[in-house]
């Protein structure tokens, strides 16, 4: 229990907390190196946090399995955007977006990570070095969405309390025997580098209106700029 605690705290409270500062290139590095150390543990982990039945931790993991859940996830980001417009606070309006945003990119890479890494889940009942075509168990999707969302309210609020909902959601995949612990260090690390890039960048897509329908630009808006 003790590395598995050791290990979250090395990867959160190493990321640099400042919002302005280019601190992904840091975060990757720490990241990719917390991925590693992490390798060696995922079957121990695995049998110590999935084996056994306990109803309040149970209970918990399934309750927090519905953070990285995109169907609970994006109706969320949505939700926190329209009480942004209602209220007019453009402070969570921003967030909201680039949350949105955060979510969306995240959740792209990721797919595409774990269609090329093809590792087998440890409900295949296989060790943690199998990979076979089909497979995507290389990072978790939950953990690289919420962990990119919880960045982006964590930068923009200042509060790193945030990263403790990507941790109870990679909790909840291990102990459902969904992940690995390794593919949810991943996903961490995937969701905050994305996130905090957002962030960094003020957005990177946008969407408007036109006469003929909708445009659909990709870019990075002036990172200097006060609005969204």
């Amino acid at each position: 229990m003790r590395k598995i605690f050791s290990l979250f705290l090395f990867v959160v409270f190493l990321l640099p907390g400042q919002k302005k500062k280019n601190t992904e290139k840091k975060a990757l590095i720490i990241g990719s190196v917390a991925v590693v150390l992490s390798l060696p543990l995922d079957f121990s982990v695995r049998k110590f946090v999935a084996d056994g039945r306990n109803n309040f931790v149970d209970g918990l993991a399934e309750f927090s399995n519905n953070f990285g859940d995109g169907r609970v996830l994006a109706p969320f980001v949505a939700f926190t955007g329209v009480s942004g417009l209602i209220f007019k606070d453009k402070k969570l309006e921003k967030t909201s977006v680039e949350a949105g945003e955060s979510f969306i990119i995240s959740g792209a890479i990721a797919n595409a990570i774990k269609t090329i890494t093809m590792r087998k889940r440890p409900s295949s009942g296989t060790n943690p070095f199998s990979f076979s075509w089909g497979n995507k168990s290389f990072p978790s999707g939950h953990v690289t969405v919420i962990s990119a969302v919880s960045t982006v309210f964590a930068k923009e609020y200042g509060c790193k309390a945030f990263y403790a909902i990507p941790a109870l959601t990679a909790f909840a995949r291990i102990r459902k025997n969904a992940h690995w612990l390794s593919d949810t260090v991943a996903g961490f690390t995937l969701g905050y580098v994305v996130g905090s890039y957002v962030v960094r960048k003020k957005g990177f897509f946008a969407i408007y209106p036109t006469k003929d329908g909708f445009a659909f630009v990709i870019g990075i808006r002036d990172k200097n700029a006060s609005g969204f």
